[in-house]
Order: C-alpha cells, then sequence, then structure tokens
C-alpha cells in the first residue's frame, strides 16, 4: 500500500454503521436481512442529540427518562432469536422507548403491538416512526405489565426491561410455540429466549446483559 493510499484510508474511515454491522458479524449475528437493516437505519436519530456521536458504538445510550436505547448486539441478538424461533406474525414489546427495536421488529413481522409507560417517550416514538413511514405498528400507552388490553394471541413477545418474573399477563397472551425474550435477573443479570411449551418453557438461549429495571405505573410528565 501506497503512503497515498494509506493517506487516504485515514482521511476516510469507514461509515460507522458499516464499521458496526462488522462488529455484529464478529460477534455472531449471521442474518444478513437484519444486518442489511441495521447498517441502514439512521440510529443516531434514536439517541440523544449530544450522544448522536456514539450512536453506532458498541454501547447502550440515553434517550431521555433515565431511559436507555440497547447496545447495537443486544438489540441484533434478540431480533435474531426472533426470527429464528418465531412465526413473523404478531409481535408484542414492552417497552417501545427510542422505537428503535420497534422499527426493526416492524420490518419482520406482519403486527407489531408496542406499549410504554413513559408518555412523553410513547408520543416521541410514536411521531417518529410514522415520519419514517412505518405503518404496521400499533402504540399504547399503558403499564407494560398489564399485557396488550384486546384479546390478541401474539407469535412472539420482547421485553425490553429487567424484572425477577415474568408478568403473568404477558405469558397468557402468547400463544402455544411462541417465543419469549426478555432480561431477568435471577440468578445474573441476563436476557434469555423461551419457547412457550404447554406449561412449561424451553430456553433457546440465553446472554449476559443489563438493562433498566421493568416498572409499574404510568408516567405522564
Amino acid at each position: 500500500m501506497s503512503l497515498h493510499d494509506l493517506n487516504w484510508l485515514i482521511s476516510h474511515p469507514e461509515p460507522k454503521a458499516t464499521q458496526m454491522v462488522k462488529y455484529l458479524r464478529e460477534q455472531g449475528i449471521t442474518h444478513d436481512e437484519l444486518l442489511a437493516l441495521m447498517g441502514s437505519l439512521p440510529r443516531h436519530e434514536f439517541v440523544e442529540p449530544a450522544f448522536s456521536h456514539l450512536a453506532y458504538s458498541a454501547t447502550s445510550l440515553p434517550i431521555g427518562r433515565n431511559q436507555t436505547i440497547s447496545q447495537p448486539l443486544t438489540v441484533a441478538r434478540m431480533t435474531q432469536w426472533l426470527l429464528t424461533h418465531a412465526r413473523l406474525g404478531r409481535v408484542l414489546e414492552i417497552g417501545t422507548g427510542s422505537g428503535y427495536q420497534t422499527r426493526i421488529l416492524a420490518h419482520f413481522f406482519n403486527k407489531v403491538h408496542t406499549v410504554e409507560r413513559q408518555h412523553w417517550l410513547y408520543l416521541q416514538a410514536k411521531q417518529r416512526l410514522l415520519s419514517m413511514g412505518v405503518k404496521n405498528v400499533e402504540y399504547l400507552f399503558a403499564d407494560g405489565q398489564t399485557g396488550w388490553p384486546h384479546k390478541v394471541e401474539m407469535d412472539a413477545v420482547i421485553i425490553t426491561a429487567m424484572a425477577s418474573k415474568i408478568p403473568l399477563a404477558l405469558t397468557e397472551c402468547l400463544k402455544q410455540q411462541g417465543i419469549l425474550i426478555m432480561p431477568i435477573d435471577h440468578p445474573s443479570p441476563q436476557i434469555g429466549c423461551w419457547r412457550k411449551e404447554g406449561e412449561r418453557w424451553k430456553c433457546l438461549g440465553t446472554e449476559p446483559a443489563f438493562f433498566v429495571p421493568l416498572l409499574e405505573g404510568l408516567e405522564h410528565a
């Protein structure tokens, strides 16, 4: 490599999104369509402006109201589990947050039902995704631990906040052979993927992970 070529590479680094996708591949994310989608989404638009320069880094970032957007690898891992094991019909997401995970789910599932307990985040995510032309998402401002208010059987449930036990309302709305993905803090903080098999649950995978806690009630401010 010539000095000219080296100088050009230094002055023209790979786009941050491309670097992020390379990192995800190195960490075992193999779903090509998922990687292409994450490489094309403007992740910097889903974080607080002061942290936009870090949007494609391997870390979680603030989105306001003491909430965070999960690190790219966690988002990719959860989504790849769904794409591997779930029927891609209806998915219930507990914790809309910035709407980044919601946007990815909307690309693959026929219908996304998403619940957010903080009104400001609910409004912001809804406006953001509608402006992006996302039309197959139903938004709800509610306490996610109570499940979806209408009797709709879900092919998958994904919870993006840490709990010590699985809320019963969320397991009851899941179809048989449906997939549950959620962080749980016992015996140590981790995120897991389970399949509902009658009254039993089959663990399909776990990874260490840290999330904000799953809280009850609503925040209107």
